[in-house]
């Protein structure tokens, strides 16, 4: 009988090429022979990476050939292939990954196969139409049942599975109600649609056959998603902009307090959740410590990034969410340790990849979608689509599509590039309208619409957006160093046409109330016109006064000013002639920690004719070492030393209700011998059951010698 060892050894050099392409994580180093080849094939690591890549179709036949005993005996693959449309496809694809081996005729599951399968997990189960009925009927006996399979891995042994047992058994009755299914005499088995309902899921359907691709609309889909793509920018530009302004204090454990980020979105006028933690991810915001508190603040990255074209802008917080650690629909505060959960961009390129169809996803990775919850997979669909990654799922939409540059960022292409063409050109020239707006027909130029949002607020979002020019707008930048004629010579040289006139008078009158109080460094002092200005000041930040209308600070003139500020007297700096100045504080800047995107391990083209030309000289030459798991190839007949072939022969045996011959040592240190039926192995003991007495044994791994097919 062929072992795994051989089959591998036997490989052409384009079915080694496939397996290195399908399995590389096995060939790192070169395996120096087809044994040590099975060896690594064998590894859980190594089948699970494998078991991630098979679609439903590939695991249904996989569980049709374990059905049919094939991990323990070779069984003929015909009527597996003739099953269904796409059988024989899905064999071949089995065949690729090195999970079955040997001809049609006498086919073997790899060892450790199985294995590297969710426990208790079968595609084919079937969930009843009324299951929620079902399960709504049964007692609390008979849920202690369920609950005590599932967590035993869903399989267990009674004399209530017997077809003559007594009807009124809390196990009999769930058989009867098809809660359980019947494995012989003495097993039962928890179907995977009741686990899913135990635990409180909507039970999945898993297809058999792919879903027919549908037509997209690749400029739509873009055109879309370069609309909603720009207005996360702009939003993300809005939160590094007040960021630089004034950073949010955080919790002592690094989290976004409630409160606080309450108070941010009533600043932004948007929930910034989305935004804070892509652009953590990103590297434009950040956690630090300034001046003795933890603070959430922007970053140098952040500062260059406002700067960056539009398009880059786009490229750069699309890679951050698509590499971002960080879940918001946990329920937990932002940024909580709880949030933190890098498996989560595994899990968004997978949905990705079914462009955010539930079903697609639900046969393209089977395994990978059987650790998502609906939850998880709506929030990833809603924020692609929030950043641009996605489109075509609002109504009337062309079929829902990924765009251009998410294409590209999971190629491994240029994002920027593809981006580049999707952006409109970006304006430089606004209108500005008598009713106190002023409309951009464009994406504005980062410079100018960094100086438009210091003066002004955003009224209508979108690539054309419309900003609104108030007392309080006017105000904040003067409060920011802006200088009144600043943002008039702003208007001349952007504004097409002339500036109305209610908006000029409007600029003017904030700005002859706004700086009263006139300050410089003595250390510091303020001056002003009107004594009871003075008089407040003295009140409120305790400077001394030395005149009605001068007083002096100890404090640094950048301190003051901005204590001035808090008591909301609206302080202009000056200089020793009386020149205005810009006194604007420097912004509080953190450390960036970007995250990365998980790259797939892949080999080189030139590396892979090595190790092919490698494995072939090791195959053909003689003496060849078997690899782990070989012995079970001929447990039938021989026993196999103690070890990972036992565990899996063990493992193997339960799963195909086959009995075996055990050698191991008792509690006395005597060898004992025992004939049975593996029932469960894990926590490194084995539970038999000795048919001859009718009880269960447990058996410590260590103790057992040898283990048998019976």
């Amino acid at each position: 009988m062929s072992t795994f060892s051989d089959a591998l050894a036997a490989l052409t050099p384009d079915e080694l090429r496939g397996l290195v392409r399908t399995r590389p994580d096995a060939f790192f180093p070169t395996p120096p022979s087809p044994g040590a080849l099975a060896t690594r094939l064998a590894l859980p690591g190594s089948v699970a990476l494998g078991l991630r890549t098979l679609t439903a179709a590939d695991l249904l036949a996989l569980e049709r050939l374990a059905a049919a005993g094939a991990e323990l005996s070779p069984v003929d693959a015909g009527a597996i292939a003739a099953a269904g449309r796409g059988s024989g496809e899905a064999l071949t694809r089995l065949r690729e990954r090195a999970f079955i081996y040997g001809p049609n005729a006498a086919v073997r599951i790899a060892p450790g196969t199985l294995s590297g399968l969710p426990a208790g997990w079968r595609i084919s189960d079937q969930s009843p139409a009324d299951l929620a009925e079902r399960m709504a009927q049964i007692d609390a006996r008979q849920r202690r049942v369920l609950e005590t399979l599932a967590a035993a891995g869903g399989t267990g042994t009674t004399r209530a599975a017997a077809p003559d047992a007594d009807p009124e058994t809390p196990v009999a009755k769930l058989i009867a109600a098809g809660l359980l299914v019947r494995v012989d005499a003495a097993t039962v088995r928890l179907p995977r649609p009741v686990r899913e309902a135990l635990a409180g899921h909507a039970p999945r359907v898993y297809p058999a056959d792919e879903p027919p691709a549908h037509d997209v609309d690749q400029a739509a889909v873009d055109q879309e998603a370069a609309g909603q793509g720009l207005e996360f920018v702009r939003q993300t530009r809005q939160l590094v902009t007040e960021l630089l302004r004034s950073p949010v204090p955080l919790n002592k454990d690094g989290s976004v307090g409630v409160r606080a980020l309450a108070a941010l979105e009533k600043t932004l006028g948007f929930d910034p959740s989305l935004a804070i933690t892509v652009g953590e991810s990103a590297g434009l915001v950040g956690r630090g410590n300034v001046d003795d508190a933890d603070v959430l603040a922007a970053t140098r990255d952040g500062l260059g990034w406002l700067d960056a074209p539009l398009h880059e802008q786009w490229a750069a917080v699309l890679t951050g969410w698509v590499a971002s650690p960080w879940r918001t629909d946990s329920g937990h505060r932002l940024l909580a340790a709880e949030m933190h959960a890098p498996d989560v961009r595994h899990a968004r390129r997978t949905i990705l990849q079914a462009e955010g169809d539930t079903q697609r996803l639900l046969f393209q990775a089977p395994i990978a979608a059987s650790g998502m919850r609906d939850a998880l997979i709506a929030a990833v669909v809603s924020e692609a689509l929030a950043t641009g990654a996605l489109a075509g799922g609002s109504p009337g939409a062309s079929a829902q599509g990924l765009s251009s540059p998410l294409l590209a960022l999971l190629a491994g292409g240029d994002v920027a590039a593809a981006a580049r063409g999707l952006v409109p050109a970006e304006v430089d020239q606004v209108i500005a309208q008598a009713d106190m707006t002023i409309l951009a027909p464009g994406p504005l130029v980062p410079e100018s619409a960094r100086f438009l949002e210091r003066f002004a607020e955003l009224d209508s979002p979108g690539l054309a957006s419309v900003w609104r020019v108030t007392d309080a707008s006017v105000r904040s930048a003067l409060v920011g160093g802006v200088a009144s004629a600043e943002i008039h010579e702003w208007l001349r040289a952007h504004a097409i046409g002339e500036v109305p006139q209610g908006m000029a008078f409007l600029i003017d009158d904030v700005a002859r109330t706004h700086g009263s109080i006139r300050a410089g460094s003595a250390l510091s002092y303020i001056r002003s016109e009107d004594p009871t200005l003075i008089a407040a000041a003295a009140e409120r930040t305790g400077v001394r006064v030395l005149a009605p209308t001068v007083a002096v600070s100890d404090l640094p003139l950048t301190r003051l000013i901005a204590l001035l500020r808090d008591a909301h007297l609206q302080p202009t700096a000056e200089d020793e002639r009386g020149v205005e100045l810009s006194v604007a504080p420097e912004p509080d800047l953190v450390p960036a920690t970007p995250s990365t995107l998980p790259q797939p391990k892949t080999v080189p083209p030139a590396q892979v004719e090595r190790i092919v030309e490698a494995m072939r000289t090791s195959a053909a030459a003689p003496g060849v070492e078997r690899g782990v798991g070989d012995a079970t190839e001929g447990a039938g007949s021989a026993g196999s030393a103690p070890g990972e072939s036992a565990l899996e022969t063990l493992r193997a045996a339960a799963r195909g209700r086959r009995h075996v011959r055990l050698g191991y040592v008792d509690k006395n240190g005597r060898g004992a011998t025992l004939t049975a039926l593996p029932l469960s192995v894990n926590a490194g003991q084995v539970d038999v059951l000795d048919e001859a007495t009718d009880r269960v044994v447990r058996i410590a791994l260590p103790r057992i010698t040898r283990v048998v097919l019976a």
